[in-house]
C-alpha cells in the first residue's frame, strides 16, 4: 500500500488544523455570514487572531496600511483573502515542529512562493488570489510526509537544507513513494477549499507533456522562482533554472528577461515572512 492508500483507507490520518479553524473556516463559509461576527469568532482565539492580523498587515494585503485590530483587517481584505489567512494560521499551528524541516525557512519560502504566483497570475490575467493560495499551501504535504514518517524524513533530509519545487519532489518520491502535491492536495481538498485550488496544487510539478491547468503551470514556475529567491541566485541565474518548454506554455518568454521580472525578482528577495 502507498501513503495515498493509507491516507484514503483511514490508516493514516493527516495532520488538521485546530478546531478553532475549523469553526471559523464553517462561519466564512456560511450562508448568513457577518464581517462583524467572523471578527468577534477570531477575536476569541488571541494566537490565530495575532497571527491572521500579522498577514493581514503583510505587503500582500495591506500594502502600507497598518492595521490594528481583527475588525479592521476582516473589512479591508474581504471573506475570500480571510479564509486563504485562516487556513494558513491554521497550517502554522498544526505543524509546531516536523522532523527534518526548519519551520521558519519552510514558510519563508512558501510565502515567496505565493507572492510569485500572485506577480505571474497579474501577468497573465489569472486569479491572483486563487495563485497566491495555492502557491502558499503547495508544499503542506512535505510537512504531512515528514510528520507522519518522521526516520526516513531525518534520513531523507540531513541538516534542514531548503529543497523546494522539483528538487524536493523527486527527493520525496525515494523517500515516501509520493510527493507532497498529491498530499498538499488531500489535505486543502479535506479542509473544502476551492476545487481550483485542489487541482492546481495536485499538478503543481507535473511534466511538460501531461494535463496540467493553467493555475498549476502558474504555481510550478513560482515555485521555480522561489527556489531560485532562497538560492540567493540574481535575476540572470534564476532565468537560467526556469524551464524554458514552462515559459513557452505560459508565453511568459519576454516578461521573464524583460524589468518586469526583474523588479518582481526584488520584491521577492527582500520580502518579509508574516508566518
Amino acid at each position: 500500500m502507498n501513503f495515498i492508500d493509507d491516507v484514503m483507507s483511514g490508516r493514516v490520518t493527516l495532520p488538521m488544523v485546530p478546531r478553532v479553524v475549523e469553526h471559523v473556516l464553517r462561519s466564512i463559509r456560511s450562508d448568513d455570514v457577518s464581517l462583524h461576527k467572523i471578527a468577534e469568532e477570531l477575536e476569541q482565539d488571541p494566537v490565530l487572531s495575532s497571527r491572521v492580523l500579522r498577514l493581514a498587515n503583510s505587503s500582500y494585503f495591506a500594502g502600507r496600511r497598518s492595521l490594528s485590530s481583527i475588525s479592521d483587517a476582516v473589512g479591508m481584505i474581504g471573506f475570500r483573502s480571510l479564509e486563504t489567512l485562516v487556513v494558513a494560521s491554521g497550517a502554522v499551528a498544526a505543524f509546531s515542529e516536523v522532523p527534518a524541516v526548519n519551520l521558519r525557512q519552510f514558510w519563508m519560502m512558501a510565502t515567496i512562493t505565493a507572492a510569485s504566483g500572485r506577480q505571474i497570475a497579474a501577468r497573465l490575467g489569472v486569479d491572483r488570489e486563487a495563485a497566491y493560495t495555492a502557491g502558499l499551501l503547495q508544499g503542506v504535504g512535505h510537512l504531512i510526509l515528514c510528520q507522519c514518517k518522521p526516520a526516513a524524513a531525518l534520513a531523507a533530509f540531513p541538516g534542514y537544507r531548503s529543497y523546494w519545487g522539483r528538487p524536493l519532489a523527486d527527493l520525496e518520491r525515494q523517500a515516501f513513494g509520493v510527493a507532497h502535491p498529491a498530499i498538499s492536495a488531500l489535505w486543502v481538498d479535506r479542509l473544502a477549499m476551492p476545487p481550483a485550488t485542489v487541482e492546481a496544487i495536485a499538478h503543481s510539478l507535473e511534466d511538460a507533456d501531461a494535463d496540467a491547468p493553467r493555475l498549476g503551470r502558474v504555481v510550478q514556475l513560482a515555485c521555480s522562482v522561489a527556489a531560485a529567491v532562497s538560492a540567493g541566485a540574481s535575476v540572470a541565474e534564476a532565468v537560467a533554472t526556469i524551464d524554458a518548454v514552462l515559459l513557452e506554455m505560459l508565453a511568459l518568454e519576454d516578461y521573464v528577461v524583460g524589468a518586469d521580472f526583474a523588479d518582481d525578482f526584488a520584491e521577492l528577495k527582500v520580502l518579509p515572512s508574516p508566518l
